[in-house]
């Protein structure tokens, strides 16, 4: 039997609680075994902004995750090549897991009303299931038209793809309206972030002198 295997990558810069409710709702929702969190090394819309280092934004991560039983975290982005293509990540899990993955991809619609410019798309497309979730109506008729012109047909509960074999599971459930810069520019300015990221993190932020100008 194949593991429900979901997979939410990103900067991660810092990690805050959009992306622990985003991971935590994709589970609820598609009743994943695991949800794997993987930082980008270097994410190739990103390659021109400094980011932190990938050894701070992992440990963020970690520390993050270490009282969720179903969240964890994966480094595999640092031995990859650079830049980090969504591509080689899968392909890499699929070979080297040591079990038989079915995996499920998590990912904002804004993100993934991009993907005609992702390396390889059709590639992705074949070896993942997508979780996409959505804010707003007018978000959900472009998604729409996207899937049909990926080859996806609506069914009762997701949309599938006939000839891949996977499916588009789509939600617009409400979400904290948390970003990684929302986090950057409070501890910027010396305001806390206890609200944005969990208490940990603001520590580790704190200790290791990160975002601070």
């Amino acid at each position: 039997m194949k593991q429900k295997t979901g997979i939410l990558g990103g900067t991660f810069d810092p990690v805050h609680y959009g992306h622990l409710a985003l991971a935590e709702a994709a589970g609820k929702l598609c009743d994943l075994s695991e949800i794997v969190l993987i930082p980008a090394a270097v994410p190739p819309h990103k390659q021109n902004r400094q980011i932190t280092d990938f050894s701070h934004r992992a440990a963020m991560l970690e520390i993050a995750v270490k009282e969720k039983p179903t969240l964890h975290v994966s480094t595999i982005e640092k031995i990859l090549p650079c830049p980090s293509f969504t591509i080689d990540t899968l392909q890499y899990l699929k070979l080297h897991s040591g079990v038989d993955l079915e995996l499920f991809f998590i990912i904002g619609a804004d993100a993934f009303l991009d993907i005609l410019s992702w390396k390889n798309y059709q590639e992705v497309l074949s070896a993942s299931h997508f979780i996409v979730f959505s804010r707003s109506g007018s978000r959900n008729k472009k998604l729409h038209k996207l899937f049909n012109r990926l080859g996806y047909s609506k069914g009762e509960d997701s949309w599938h793809h006939e000839i891949f074999q996977k499916s588009i599971f789509s939600s617009s459930l409400s979400l904290p309206t948390v970003s990684s810069s929302e986090v950057r520019a409070q501890v910027a300015k010396g305001h806390s972030a206890i609200k944005l990221t969990p208490k940990e993190v603001c520590k580790y932020i704190t200790d290791h002198h990160l975002y601070s100008l």
